[in-house]
Parts: C-alpha cells; sequence; structure tokens
C-alpha cells in the first residue's frame, strides 16, 4: 500500500501551518526535499500540490457563499496593473488552472494541470508554484487550519 496520498496530506498540513506562522526558515529547510532531481522527498512534491489545490478550492467554495456554478479569475500584479494569465509563468500559470478546474469540477483537467506545474524544468518555477498555493490556501479569509 502506497502512503504517498496520506504522506502529502500530512506535509500540506506542515507547510501550510510553517506558512501561516511565517517561519520562513523552517519552509527553506524542508521545501528542498521535494523539489529537484535528488530530492528525497521528491515522489510527495505532485500529490503535494494535488492536496494544496484542493484545499485552495474547498476554501475559496467555501467563501463563495453556495455560489458554486462556475468560478473564474482576475489577476493582477503588486501595483494593481491587470495582467492577462497567458504572462504569468508557465508553472504558476498551471497551478492557478488546477484551482480553477477543482472549483468548476474538472478533476482529470485539474490533474493535467498539476502535473505541469509538478513536471516543470524550472527548479524555481515548481517552488513558485508551490509557494503561491500555499498563499492562496493561507490567504482564504477566515479559513480553518490545515488542509481539508
Amino acid at each position: 500500500m502506497s502512503h504517498t496520498q496520506p504522506d502529502a496530506r500530512r506535509l500540506a498540513g506542515e507547510l501550510l501551518e510553517l506558512h501561516g506562522r511565517q517561519d520562513y526558515d523552517a519552509l527553506a529547510r524542508r521545501i528542498p526535499r521535494m523539489i529537484g532531481i535528488q530530492a528525497p522527498d521528491r515522489h510527495l512534491f505532485r500529490p503535494l500540490l494535488g492536496e494544496l489545490a484542493t484545499a485552495a478550492a474547498a476554501r475559496i467554495r467555501a467563501e463563495a457563499d453556495g455560489n458554486d456554478e462556475l468560478f473564474t479569475v482576475g489577476l493582477s500584479d503588486e501595483t494593481n496593473v491587470e495582467v492577462a494569465v497567458d504572462e504569468v509563468d508557465p508553472p504558476v500559470r498551471a497551478t492557478l488552472r488546477a484551482v480553477l478546474a477543482e472549483l468548476n469540477h474538472d478533476f482529470e483537467s485539474a490533474a493535467v494541470q498539476l502535473s505541469f506545474a509538478a513536471d516543470d524544468p524550472n527548479l524555481l518555477g515548481r517552488l513558485d508554484a508551490l509557494v503561491h498555493l500555499l498563499s492562496w490556501v493561507n490567504d482564504v479569509p477566515g479559513r480553518p487550519d490545515g488542509p481539508d
């Protein structure tokens, strides 16, 4: 029996807690174990992204007050200037599309998009996707602790 999914769920909870406490030193020690060709926990990276995307979608859906018909997103940069989705780095774009697919109950597309993010050849792109997911889960107002 594979323990990948429970391990990824536990890991998601740990990383969300560290991120929520803004313990970036601990995050900096933990994340390299999952990203990279020689990383000992690299087998957890794709399932971890899945756990976080599912948690982000669940929290966004809960904040939507039952309005579950169709979800879309508007993007802006740090200065509130609108950004086209194609201008976003590919791993983050794939991660965003995965969360939207989860929200719209298109789980097959979510899995494909998460594979794009997890398999991106750029290590920093994979890191960026992970950090964005942690932020998206932790930044939803009124969120409960840990992944769902």
